[in-house]
Formats: structure tokens, sequence, C-alpha cells
């Protein structure tokens, strides 16, 4: 959306998503991870035991969604991740207007539920908000809860991967904000995005025309040889800890500057990610509990499986030894 309306709404919800909201969060989170790394097997799928689980429950929780509804809407998540990818097949697209019409008339009924029944959550302080229509609101909902755990399954999935094939997983215990920070240029959770020209442009010589989509990828801009030296090596090095965090990127900032180090995982502008914090905090107590956990942790394939998504790259799976 542009403005004014992309100001309205994000306005209604970014103050759920404050660095200072987000860490009343933390000691539920270091709980939810000590949980479900105590619950690992020896050997199993790391992706459905630890890096799905946990962004599940603590968006289920800030939302107000029921978690046990998870397997409900793990479905219609996965489409609507698929759904964001530029080249759709015919079968997808109606998959995907399928399972939006589901989810949408599932959070209809589950707000209807919370102006009945109002609690301490987002989906409660949202159905008292005069401005929003429906249509607005059951889009911010789906938006929140599928941004607010598909990312960040990504996140931590793709980090354990790095960690463990470069021999540094014990690193995430002793640094966990570089070593996220890394993790976030090397492997990002989202690829790529899309833009449109609202007026005649022109990028990197290029004319682009009122109208004409743009993809810019997320990934290359992250192995940019001009802003990262070796780019292809992962380093949690690159990164200072005193300027990683929320405050070092500067979602007001429109001219495209880049500071030097500076990773596009989040984007830039007015549309830099909402909950870049809590995916911040999240990484870092699931990546550094977990290293501390298991440091010896090895890979049972040393080439796990990736979901078919292009925008949303994550594993499907990834099978790990924890030798604790």
């Amino acid at each position: 959306m542009d403005p004014p309306d992309h100001t309205r709404l994000r306005g209604l919800v970014s103050r759920a998503f404050t660095p200072r909201m987000v860490e009343r969060l933390r000691p539920r989170v270091e709980a939810v991870t000590a949980g479900l790394i105590a619950a690992l097997p020896e050997e199993g799928d790391l992706v459905s035991g630890f890096a799905y689980p946990l962004p599940v429950m603590v968006i289920c929780e800030m939302l107000g969604v029921p978690p046990e509804d998870h397997e409900r809407f793990q479905g219609w998540s996965e489409t609507a991740a698929r759904s964001l990818d530029p080249m759709l097949t015919a079968e997808l697209i109606s998959e995907s207007g399928r399972s939006g019409r589901e989810f949408r008339d599932y959070f209809r009924d589950l707000l209807e539920l919370r102006r009945r029944q109002p609690g301490d959550d987002l989906l409660s302080a949202l159905t008292r908000v005069e401005e929003l229509t429906e249509g607005e609101l059951l889009a911010t909902c789906v938006l929140l809860l599928v941004a607010g755990h598909e990312t960040t399954v990504n996140l931590i999935a793709n980090g354990v991967l790095a960690l463990v094939r470069h021999g540094l997983l014990r690193q995430a215990a002793e640094r966990p904000r570089q070593v996220v920070e890394e993790v976030l240029r090397y492997d990002p959770p989202v690829q790529l995005t899309g833009r449109v020209a609202l007026r005649d442009a022109e990028l990197g010589g290029t004319p682009v025309p009122a109208g004409t989509a743009v993809v810019a990828l997320i990934g290359a801009a992250n192995r940019d040889p001009a802003v990262f030296p070796d780019p292809d090596r992962f380093d949690p090095d690159r990164f200072d800890p005193d300027r990683t965090g929320p405050d070092r990127t500067d979602p007001r900032r429109l001219d495209g500057a880049r500071e030097p180090g500076r990773h596009l995982a989040f984007g830039l502008g007015i549309h830099f990610c909402l909950g870049a914090t809590l995916a911040r905090m999240e990484g870092e107590i699931a990546l550094s509990a977990l290293a501390a956990a298991a440091p010896r942790m090895e890979l049972l394939d040393p080439a796990p499986p990736y979901r078919p998504n292009l925008v949303l790259r994550g594993l499907a799976e990834l099978p790990v030894r924890l030798n604790r």
C-alpha cells in the first residue's frame, strides 16, 4: 500500500512491535525455547520440532490466536507464502484464492469471539479500532500471522544450517546478535520483493516506465561485494555488536543510502519490516539456546531439502543429531 492508507494502517499495529513492547516478551520466548529444546529427540527434524513451533507459539500468543489451531492454519500459511512468488501456476492461483477465503473466514469468527470475550492481545485491541474496515482488519490479521512466523522459521533453520556447516555453532551462544545479523545477510528469509513504479524512473541506466513491475533481489543485494568484502563467506565478525539491532536501520530513510555493512534483509524505507525487532529477538534466543544445549550438533543430511518457494526461501526439513 501507499500513503496515506499505509501510514494509517501501519500506525495502528506498530505500537505492538516497538522495542519496549517486544522486550516484554523475552521471558516468554526464553521459556518456550527452553521447553522445545528439552523435548527434542537426539535425532530428528529441527524444523518441525523447533524452528516452526517457536515463532508460531509466540505470534499466536501476541495476536490471541489459539495455539492449538496451528494445524488448521498451517496449510493456509504455506499457500500464502507460495503465492508471493512472481510466477504462479493456475492451480496455485486457484488454491491461493480458496485458502485465502478460508483464512479470512477463520479470522472473522475469531474476531467476533474477541469482541464478545476480549483479552490482552492484539486481535482484541484491533476490534476496538473504528478506523479499520472489515476488509482491512481481516487482511491485517492474516498478514501479521503469516509474516509473524513464516519468515522467522526460515531465519532459525537457515541459521542453524549455516552455523553447523561452518563449524561456528558455539558462536551463537557467545555473540548471538552478531550471528543473527550475519544469518540475515548470508541467507535472508525473504529473498526478493516487488514494487510497481508510480512514475517514470531510471534504475542503473535502465528506464522504468510508470506501471512497470520491478523485482528487488534482497539476497543478491546482501552479497554485494562493494558493500560486503568476500560476500560468500559466512562471517559474524562483519557486524559491530554495538551498532547492530533495531536502531541501526532507520525506516524513515527513503534515499536508498547504504551504511557500510548494512544488510537489507528487513527491507528499506516506509515498508521496513514491522516485526524486525521481534524477529531479531527470537533468532538470538533460539540460536543461542540451541548452541548452548547442543554445541556439537551434526547434520544428518548435508544437503537438506528446501521448500519450493522463491520469495520466502527456507528449509522443508533439517535432520540433525544433537550430541547433547
